[in-house]
């Protein structure tokens, strides 16, 4: 006999005097495949397969748990070795394997391929020092901190690893109660009915180290009896839950702001916002201000949402810039900015911050190598007298920024209960506005424009809609409506239809004077703008210069090529071209380098203390100066009284239009006083 042959006769031998039976488990089959030593062989008709999974169905819930948890912790890679006390069938309660072994062979991943061991059937009765033993072993060697407790969470034993996280010898842990050391909701209840769940229940909480910040930790529970006492203890086995509590704050940290601009985002300012409300102290008001950059589609459009992308970011710089750090700013969404302010008992606080606001946003800034200036629409509503909800305040926010839309934009509007009819009222008077553009039911006049000798020398066409509903519409309130709602192009065509005419009208008079009409900003980018006019000059037989354009600075908010390259085709074909209003919002002397306008139409706002305010003197006549030298035409808009016509003239303004001059009048009418001079 060999060597190998008396130490397998041995092998066996040894089997089977201890009672001890071997097991073997591979992939993929991952069933066991069992089997008894009897004498010096292994009979084959003694092994026996045994599925996984129908011995985990036939263990006790708690069984079923540590076995699941140990194959996890092989499959993972954590652990080889195999020591488990089971009992593999409830009808059984006496009945023990003991199952010791190893994983022999992994693959190229780590996972297991092959384990193999021996195991052995206990009686309940006779080895009760074995059950204890590898119980005990488990407990000191879990890498996962572990510490047995009493009924009262008093600690009574703990691992290595409970030592290495909380640094603290065992002699001053035991005794303790556990709550000094973890903080949890779940230590608050009795250990025993923790334990008696069926379900393994995962509590969290934090471990508080000396110095260091706390530890989140999970906890779980379960209960053991002693053989000799028959006294119930409890091992709590923790597990460091860091990494996945700064994923589970990076993911919440996502769901409530905005990935552009780092602002909250319109979940978290709701919540944020109704937060807010309950706190607030009597006679203390908040205020909302709803903020909508104006033109910032077109900019999106022209240049890229690359360049949108840049835009936003700074213009919640310059928000932030200008707010105080205990007001709050998140984006609404799109190019939507809610801020909420705390004005406690000054009414008049949210309007000078939403007047800062508007200066602020509205400084010029260069993108994408292109200059651009952008303005903005603020609505504004105090909580509680203009709602004491989130939901009703954003509401009526937003409706205070329509309406501030509707004034021609770069404007700030405070809400107030009419507004809401008023935008019912709208959607009618739009239905309407509709109407009367396609049947030609608009009205025009004119208002002169007049040289120093008080001679006119052309018109401007204004619009006029009177309704039976409504009666006179102003201007400031269709025009929007229209541009707004896609009428634009409608409304201006119609108006240069019009202008045409009249100019005829005034050539057969002998006096072939230039009829200026009004061309949004939407109607230069109209591709069909150019043979609108051209056909209006042929179907009417006058020239192209008796037609003057008068546009607003607004045309060159995208700051791309786009529109010059229209306005100056639109020049070489004969039409003259106004910038209007020059000076009323944020105008850049830039405009006038960048394309040689024939007429600067400076805005009424400079007449209001032209008389006494030498500053605005000297910067009227600034501008005057420079457009002599670039061969541009000033018109003053807005003269009202003799003494800013005769201040005009010795600035050198060579044109005007105000009431002191000529109001605005029906067509017949100018003919009329044409007549009246030579």
């Amino acid at each position: 006999m060999t060597g190998n042959e008396t130490h397998r006769r041995w092998l066996l031998e040894a089997m089977t005097a201890a009672r001890t039976s071997y097991w073997r488990w591979s992939s993929p089959d991952r069933g066991f495949l069992c089997g008894t030593a009897v004498g010096d062989t292994v009979e084959a008709h003694e092994q026996m397969r045994i599925d996984w999974w129908s011995l985990l169905k036939t263990m006790p819930s708690t069984e079923r748990r540590r076995v699941v948890m140990l194959w996890r912790r092989i499959n993972g890679g954590e652990q080889d070795e195999i020591d488990l006390l089971i009992r593999p069938d409830t009808r059984q309660p006496r009945t023990w394997w003991h199952v010791r072994g190893a994983v022999v062979a992994r693959d190229e991943e780590a996972a297991p391929l092959i384990a193999t061991g021996t195991w052995e059937i206990i009686d309940d009765t006779h080895d009760h020092r074995a059950r204890s033993s590898v119980r005990a072993h488990a407990f000191a060697a879990s890498r996962d901190p572990m510490l047995v407790v009493d009924e009262r969470w008093r600690i009574l034993e703990t691992n290595d690893a409970f030592i290495e996280l909380g640094g603290r010898p065992t002699g001053e842990i035991q005794g303790q109660a556990l709550q000094r050391y973890i903080e949890a909701e779940v230590l608050r209840a009795d250990p025993a009915a923790i334990a008696g769940s069926d379900r393994a229940q995962h509590h969290e909480g934090l471990f508080h180290v000396d110095g260091e910040p706390p530890v989140p930790v999970e906890l779980t529970l379960s209960h053991f009896t002693l053989d000799d006492t028959g006294q119930t203890h409890y091992i709590a086995a923790l597990r460091d839950i860091s990494a996945r509590k700064r994923s589970e704050r990076e993911l919440e940290h996502l769901a409530r702001i905005d990935t552009l601009t780092q602002l909250p985002n319109r979940a978290t300012l709701q919540q944020t916002l109704n937060r807010r409300l309950l706190q607030l102290a009597p006679g203390h008001s908040l205020a909302l201000l709803f903020v909508d950059l104006d033109g910032f589609k077109h900019i999106n459009d022209s240049l890229g949402h690359q360049s949108g992308d840049t835009l936003l970011k700074i213009m919640v710089k310059r928000l932030r810039a200008t707010l105080r750090s205990k007001d709050l700013v998140a984006r609404w969404g799109g190019d939507e900015f809610v801020v909420v302010i705390d004005v406690g008992s000054d009414g008049q606080l949210a309007d000078k911050i939403a007047r800062r606001l508007l200066e602020a946003l509205a400084h010029p800034m260069v993108i994408s190598g292109h200059q651009i200036s952008v303005t903005a629409s603020i609505g504004i509503v105090h909580a509680p007298d203009n709602g004491r909800d989130g939901e009703t305040l954003l509401k009526h926010a937003d409706v205070a920024m329509y309406a501030a839309k509707d004034r021609g934009k770069n404007a700030i509007v405070a809400y107030h209960h009419e507004l809401k009819h008023h935008n019912l009222e709208q959607i009618s008077m739009l239905s309407r506005l509709r109407e009367a553009i396609a049947k030609e039911a608009l009205d025009f006049v004119v208002q002169p424009k007049f040289d120093s000798g008080n001679c006119v020398i052309g018109a401007e066409l204004l619009a006029r809609w009177t309704t039976d509903e409504y009666g006179q519409v102003p201007p400031s309130v269709f025009v929007p409506l229209a541009e707004h709602n896609g009428m634009a192009s409608s409304l201006g065509n119609l108006a240069i239809e019009r202008a045409a005419q009249y100019a005829a009208l005034l050539a057969a008079t002998g006096r072939p004077l230039p009829v200026a009409v009004n061309i949004s900003a939407l109607h230069v980018m109209d591709d069909d703008l150019a043979a609108t006019l051209r056909r209006a000059c042929q179907r009417h037989r006058i020239t192209t210069d008796q037609i003057e354009l008068e546009v607003t600075e607004s045309v060159f908010l995208e700051n791309t090529r786009a529109p010059e390259a229209r306005i100056e085709h639109l020049r070489r074909q004969g039409f003259r071209v106004a910038m209007d209003d020059f000076g009323a919002g944020y105008s850049s002397l830039g405009y006038l380098r960048r394309l040689p306008f024939d007429t600067i139409k400076i805005d009424r706002s400079f007449m209001h203390d032209l008389e006494t305010d030498q500053r605005s003197r000297h910067l009227l006549a600034g501008i005057v100066g420079l457009c002599n030298l670039l061969g541009m035409e000033t018109v003053a808009e807005g003269v009202e009284t003799e003494q800013q016509w005769q201040l005009l003239q010795t600035l050198g303004v060579k044109q005007y239009q105000g009431y002191f001059l000529g109001r605005p009048m029906e067509m017949d009418q100018l003919i009329a006083r044409l007549a009246e001079r030579p």
